[in-house]
């Protein structure tokens, strides 16, 4: 097997990082922190997954999953790895994000895809598991112990080929499902079943013989309620079914009382409403006149009113006239006098006062009294006109006050609006008047229906009262006595009725709880029989399995005695194969090892065998070095997987490191990564080929 190409898309630092790899030993260097782990747990991680911890594992430093997912591109988790298995060339492609995992093998001489059945690498490299993987070729910084894991893959590997022949039978399987077989058969278990389903039976039985009991306690009780059923009916019989019937009928009786005087209240009332109505009647009807009259005599006060009104307007203007009239004498005095006089002035003083100057001004003055005489003549007569139509319009507004005042005293008012607030109240009158009347007759309607209903449900009443009673009025009284009456009757028959009732009443319950009893029971016979079926069917599996616990206790004695005769030529096998790793690494210190069956490792030294944990922590990681190669080889096959060497030589010298590398050598791959540039300078000295790759 041989690993050629990886290419990391996102993982961890790396972002499609390709490094290619040769056969031989291929050195990857890089200073701490340059990404060497990360490519390990690559490799690991495209052979067997990573997978997600859970719970308080995720936030450990074991949860993988997490320390490599790549924070930028998280989706984006996986890569690709080509390898040689045989005579094979194969592309592993695999993402390894929890939300879109995925694993394709792919075969690059076909280009078909291989159909892995469980998904697994180890169906491609028979042996190749992770445990396998992790404890022998994988080796991490300062990892070179194996786990118990690894120990008991030997173990079953060593058995299948003991007993088996072959790799592909799981003796390790067969031993445990035999083992799993003789608890299944361990007939303690039967045992304490058969006596569970003997106690069963018992029960079962015992339960028959008392479903009998009660079968026969319900036929008695059966007849009993019959019995009572029958004296009910006799009782009922024997009784007078008319009154019974009537009797019955007390509590609708009562409520038609109950109507009854409901009904009376409501024509009580009625009644009082009815007297109360006809009283405001009779009040609207004194009080009430002649609306025609009113609605005539308001309209002629309101034309009264507005001829007032117009005349009232027409005084001040009259008045108004005659003041202006009364000043025209002063005013025709300025008009014709003053011109004049001041023209005869003006003359006089233009003639030097001559005889024609002063007879001119004479003349003006003579045609200005003539004016003014004309003029004031004329103020006059207007004035006088004025007057007599003052006269005039104060007797005509004396004429309309009178007429309106007659009006007014006829309809008792001071005013007009109170005349109209009078109309309006008598028109008020007069609708109540008449919705009073249309009252009246609804009222007189609805009594006449009171009266009605009230003497219907009074003769249904007295009917049934007189039944049992002698009465000619409905009274409390009446109704009182009435009740009495019925209860006395009921008491007659209700004693003996009643204890029947209790008696049946408690028969019912003893029978309900008989069937009851009896239905918990019921399927008990079939329970029975199939009970005692199953305790013959066990009794005889019992001796069944007693033969079958001998043959499997036969067949496990078998294969553990032909497990351990042949067990030690592997184990010497596997102790010469370590030897021989172990010689060649130590330069021949030590040549002698033993391997017990739990890879406990003991070391041959002048003749004695001492514990490991004694030697120095570099010889221990040398041992454990070669068992893991030795054992590689067992578990994996001739077809080599290669190494993977994480700065394994840390607790090496320099001798130990050049043995290392020389056993190292002789494998068809090795991955070893280094920070330190001792191992590329020893194998310059040692002339070994290599295949550098730097980070």
């Amino acid at each position: 097997m041989l690993f050629h190409k990886l290419k990391m898309n996102y993982f961890g630092r790396f972002h499609n990082k390709e490094i290619d790899l040769q056969p031989g030993i291929n050195l990857i260097y890089g200073q701490n922190e340059a990404g060497k782990s990360t490519i390990h747990t690559f490799i690991k991680g495209m052979l067997f997954g990573i997978e997600r911890l859970r719970g308080r594992g995720s936030a450990s430093k074991e949860d993988l999953y997490t320390r490599y997912l790549p924070w930028d591109y998280p989706g984006a988790f996986g890569g690709s790895m080509e390898l040689t298995i045989g005579d094979k060339t194969y592309l592993l492609k695999r993402s390894f994000h929890a939300n879109d995992k995925s694993f394709t093998v792919t075969d690059l001489l076909t280009g078909r895809e291989v159909d892995l059945k469980e998904g697994n690498i180890g169906e491609l490299i028979p042996g190749m598991t992770e445990t396998a993987f992790r404890n022998t070729v994988s080796i991490e910084q300062l990892k070179a112990h194996t786990d118990a894991e690894l120990a008991t893959q030997v173990r079953n590997y060593i058995a299948n080929l003991s007993v088996a022949k072959s790799q592909e039978v799981n003796v390790a399987k067969a031993v445990s499902s035999l083992t799993e077989l003789k608890k299944q058969l361990d007939p303690a278990q039967n045992q304490a079943a058969l006596k569970t389903l003997k106690e069963n039976i018992e029960d079962a039985l015992a339960n028959e013989e008392k479903m009998d009991q009660l079968s026969m306690q319900l036929k008695e009780m059966l007849n009993q309620e019959q019995d009572l059923k029958k004296q009910k009916e006799e009782l009922k019989a024997s009784q007078d079914q008319e009154a019974e019937r009537r009797m019955e009928q007390l509590p609708a009786i009562l409520e038609k009382y109950r109507s009854y005087q409901e009904l009376s209240k409501q024509l009580a009332q009625l009644q009082a409403h009815e007297e109360d109505l006809n009283g405001k009647l009779e009040r609207l009807e004194q009080t009430g006149g002649d609306i025609q009259v009113i609605k005539e005599d308001k309209a002629a006060a309101e034309e009264l009113q507005r001829k007032l009104l117009e005349l009232d307007k027409q005084t001040p203007e009259v008045q108004n006239k005659k003041e202006s009239l009364g000043g025209n004498s002063r005013k025709n005095l300025a008009l014709t006098m003053l011109p004049t006089v001041l023209f005869a002035i003006i003359l006089v003083v233009v003639t030097s006062a001559k005889a024609y100057g002063l007879l001119l001004a004479a003349l003006f003055i003579a045609i200005g009294i003539a004016g003014y005489v004309i003029l004031n003549n004329k103020s006059k007569k207007a004035w006088q006109d004025l007057a007599e139509r003052e006269e005039v319009l104060h007797k005509k507004m004396q004429a309309l006050k009178k007429e309106l005042d007659h009006i007014l005293k006829k309809h008792q008012v001071a005013d007009i609006r109170s005349l109209g607030e009078k109309q309006d109240t008598l028109l008020k009158n007069s609708y109540d008047l008449e919705y009073g009347k249309k009252q009246q007759l609804e009222l007189e309607r609805r009594r006449n229906e009171l009266l009605d209903s009230r003497d219907a449900v009074y003769e249904t009443i007295m009917k049934y009262v007189q039944y049992f009673l002698p009465a000619e009025e409905l009274t409390p009284q009446t109704m009182q006595r009435l009740q009495e009456d019925i209860r006395l009757r009921k008491e007659k028959t209700m004693d003996r009725l009643s204890m029947l009732e209790q008696q049946l009443s408690t028969c019912s319950r003893k029978i309900d709880r008989l069937r009851w009893e009896i239905s918990t029971l019921e399927g008990n016979e079939d329970r029975l029989m199939k009970a005692q079926q199953r305790y013959r069917e066990m009794e005889q599996k019992l001796k069944e399995d007693a033969v079958e616990l001998e043959a499997v206790k036969l067949a496990l004695s078998s294969i553990q005695e032909l497990s351990t005769q042949i067990h030690d030529s592997f184990g010497q096998e596997l102790n010469r194969t370590v030897s021989e790793v172990i010689s060649g690494i130590t330069g021949h210190k030590y040549e002698d090892l033993k391997i017990d069956e739990k890879l406990g490792v003991k070391v041959g030294l002048n003749g004695a065998y001492i514990l490991l944990d004694r030697l120095s922590a570099g010889t221990i990681d040398q041992v454990y070095f070669a068992l893991r190669m030795a054992v590689a080889d067992l578990l994996l096959g001739k077809d080599e997987v290669p190494l993977l060497l994480d700065d394994s030589f840390a607790l090496y010298d320099d001798q130990r490191v050049k043995a290392a590398l020389g056993e190292i050598a002789k494998r068809k791959q090795t991955l070893l990564f280094t920070c330190h540039k001792r191992e590329q300078q020893l194998l310059e000295e040692l002339g070994l080929p290599y295949h550098l790759v730097e980070l």
